[in-house]
């Protein structure tokens, strides 16, 4: 601009064009002296020229993100092996493989959840455990290589730090690991039971409860609705109800407490047999909430979420007989022993069959295979009424029946082509109902 004003200067030789030429000059350098002032003012273009690129309201990437605490190695053990079994194993998504854990000032949360079953675990800051946190936070890790490192670790202090880009750091004695992690944000979260339905049992009994009926849901994908548990709270009681349409098994227990709303609810089979394995041995409270699509129960600093079956559970009180023509009395771990040997030539494809004739009190319990041999025992009961009978049936599913059982049991029969009952003696709080197999 400047070059160009020289040279008209020297081409123009009269006053009012030099006059008018300085002019143009003057109006050129005044804004751009204004926007130099504006320039040196504004923090953006500070930052531009000391070499950012990043204005002061925007944090760099990964600062703000760190995390640090210390714990024993074998509390962060149980911590992680509780939570792991809600870690999804079939998915496209990344994130539902971690798990995650949120820190604060006063407690570390481990939780995984894989949309169907969530379970939720806290350690609370103590001398016992060791827990000592330097800085909150909350990431989420690999659950595969967290869960190994974790547990190959010497029984010592473990020290894990957040750094930025969730590369977390895990030390404990001389070792050293570096895992990436992902952000906590993207973690789904948990079901909320805001208006629930509550009621309360002891661990013990419920742990029993599901023992004596998850067996027999169906492992079939044919039929979800089989595949679950039905729980059904009456006024007085919660009773318990799995089948697969070849057998049903029913447990019931009372209920102190109950809901001003009964309700029933299809609960995934095998949600609950992970359950039983956290449940501890005692009478402990837990306390089961239930909404429409989820359930919850709490078990001391454990939750353990799972989401509900939809559809309406088939009514198996019809199926159930209420008079017999034949009732045996025998030890269940009598009948089991022999069941056991004889299932040993009991062929899959034949749908295990086993016979079982019963002659007075004397019981004959038998199995052949044309590939691999027979087998026949003896058994005596402690008191048959009733006709005689010869029945078969399947020896996988009456040895899971005898199983549910403790003590003297008392079998119920209709002839040899009708359902028959198993049931602990002086017992009406449960049964195990187990259709024949036809014989050739």
């Amino acid at each position: 601009m400047y070059k160009l004003c020289l040279l008209g200067f020297f081409y123009l030789s009269t006053i009012p064009q030099v006059l008018l030429l300085l002019l143009f000059i003057c109006l050129d350098l005044i804004p751009n002296t204004y926007y130099l002032k504006q320039t040196a003012n504004n923090p953006e273009n500070r930052a531009i020229r000391s070499g950012s690129c990043c204005t002061p309201d925007t944090p760099e990437p990964g600062r703000g993100r760190t995390m640090k605490f210390l714990i024993k190695q074998s509390v962060l053990v149980d911590l992680i092996q509780t939570v792991s079994k809600a870690v999804a194993v079939r998915t496209t998504k990344q994130i539902l493989t971690g798990i995650l854990l949120n820190l604060s000032e006063e407690q570390l949360t481990a939780t995984a959840y894989d949309l169907e079953l969530g379970i939720q675990d806290t350690v609370y800051k103590s001398e016992e455990n060791g827990l000592t946190v330097e800085q909150p936070g909350n990431i989420v890790l690999p659950a595969r290589y967290f869960s190994e490192v974790i547990r190959k670790l010497p029984d010592q202090e473990v020290s894990i730090q957040v750094n930025n880009n969730y590369m977390t750091e895990i030390r404990s004695g001389q070792a050293q690991f570096h895992l990436h992690g992902i952000d906590a944000a993207e973690y789904p979260k948990l079901p909320v039971f805001h208006e629930s339905r509550s009621i309360e049992m002891p661990s013990d009994l419920i742990k029993e409860m599901i023992r004596s009926t998850a067996f027999a849901a169906s492992s079939s994908e044919v039929r979800p609705i089989l595949t679950g548990l039905y729980f059904t709270l009456n006024q007085e009681s919660l009773t318990l109800t799995a089948t697969d349409g070849l057998r049903l098994a029913t447990k019931t227990a009372p209920v102190e407490k109950t809901p001003e709303q009964l309700f029933s609810a299809i609960l995934p089979a095998k949600s609950l047999v992970e359950l039983s394995k956290l449940l501890p041995d005692d009478a402990r409270p837990v306390v089961m909430q239930f909404t429409d699509s989820h359930s919850l129960f709490a078990i001391d600093s454990t939750l353990f979420y799972t989401r509900l079956i939809e559809g309406s559970y088939p009514d198996t009180s019809r199926i159930v007989p209420t008079t017999h023509k034949t009732e045996v009395e025998i030890p269940a771990e009598l009948l089991s022993g022999a069941l056991d040997r004889a299932a040993l030539i009991a062929r899959e494809r034949e749908n295990h069959m086993v016979r079982l004739q019963i002659q007075g009190d004397e019981l004959t319990v038998s199995s052949s295979s044309p590939e691999i041999g027979n087998v026949s025992e003896k058994a005596y009961a402690n008191g048959k009424t009733g006709d005689d009978l010869l029945i078969a049936f399947n020896a996988k599913y009456v040895l899971e029946a005898l199983r549910a059982c403790s003590g003297d049991i008392t079998i119920l029969f209709n002839g040899a082509n009708q359902p028959f009952i198993i049931r602990e003696k002086d017992h009406e709080d449960g049964l195990q109902l187990i259709s024949p197999v036809l014989m050739r």
